[in-house]
């Protein structure tokens, strides 16, 4: 690398929350070996702040604003196109380096390349770790994934339940399926709680009499004993702070973006169709659908706090 001494690489976090816990051992990684400061989305700011991979900036919402936070920098380390490449375009920063992405490719003047093999599909972790090795660092080191520090205690006897999805509703298992599986598995309704991501799902857990939380607390995520889930962005931030998750795929494939770790869980039910990864389905949503709750309850029951 080309830049002076001591000076920051600058990293621009990925602006999907997913992404961006999957980047956090490679970041990790990067910070152990040289200076970091982040420029991350205002929404993960706080837990960017207690990762300990370095300085952590707040990116502006304008390009313009961006290109003002970035007038120092001397070289940057893009996962994605979007504003935080534009804004790096537009200050000329002299070094803009990552692996070529859609959009992005024609931002960089470094270039990283690495080579993928043949095979089945590759968890999107290993892209930001392949890139940290190309930049010098050592990213398998367990150390890097080990959970972030939890903003308060954990409390391992209770049960938080996400039935939400942000990809769209097809990656959302039918609430009535969700209520069977409480009436199977009854755990403790003063150490349940719900994430409240949608008015349906804060008025599901409202008649069940169940308490709701807000899906911009850190600390519910952070605390729980076991989080079971939809697949969603905020999964995997429980994960980060290693809270164990149980997550209910869909048209998604745990194969590409299960939470990191090994004490995960992945139920599904394999359709012919699946992956596709679509927001709606054009056949009959086979893959929640024939989802059944004595399959989930089967998974589940040995893990629920009693």
């Amino acid at each position: 690398m080309d830049a002076a001494v001591g000076e920051p690489l600058w990293i621009a976090a990925p602006l999907c929350l997913r992404e961006a816990c999957f980047s956090l051992p490679a970041v990790r990684a990067i910070a152990a070996l040289r200076p970091v400061r982040m420029l991350v989305p205002a929404d993960q700011q706080a837990w960017w702040k207690i990762s300990g991979a370095g300085e952590v900036v707040s990116m502006a919402e304008k390009v313009r604003e961006i290109a003002a936070q970035l007038a120092d920098c001397r070289e940057i380390l893009l996962w994605e196109a979007g504003s935080a490449a534009d804004a790096a375009v537009k200050t000329k920063v002299r070094r803009r380096t990552g692996l070529p992405a859609p959009g992005l490719a024609k931002r960089l003047t470094h270039p990283l390349e690495r080579i993928v093999h043949p095979g089945p599909p590759e968890h999107r972790v290993k892209r930001y770790l392949d890139t940290a090795a190309l930049l010098g660092a050592s990213p398998a080191e367990a150390k890097f994934f080990e959970a972030l520090p939890a903003p308060m205690p954990r409390r391992e006897r209770t049960l938080l339940l996400d039935p939400g999805s942000d990809f769209g509703r097809h990656f959302e298992w039918p609430l009535e399926r969700w209520s069977a599986l409480l009436d199977l598995l009854r755990p403790d309704p003063q150490r349940t709680a719900v994430v409240a991501s949608s008015p349906a799902i804060r008025e599901w857990a409202g008649a069940l009499g169940l308490a709701t939380v807000e899906t911009a607390e850190i600390g519910p995520f952070s605390a729980a004993g076991l989080l079971v889930s939809a697949e969603n962005r905020r999964l995997h931030l429980a994960a980060a702070f290693g809270t164990r998750c149980v997550v209910l795929y869909g048209p998604g494939d745990p194969a590409l973006h299960r939470p990191l770790g090994r004490q995960h869980v992945a139920i599904r039910r394999k359709a012919e169709c699946s992956p596709c990864f679509a927001e709606r389905c054009p056949l009959d949503l086979r893959c929640q659908n024939e989802l059944e709750v004595p399959q989930v309850a089967a998974a589940l029951g040995p893990l629920i706090p009693s």
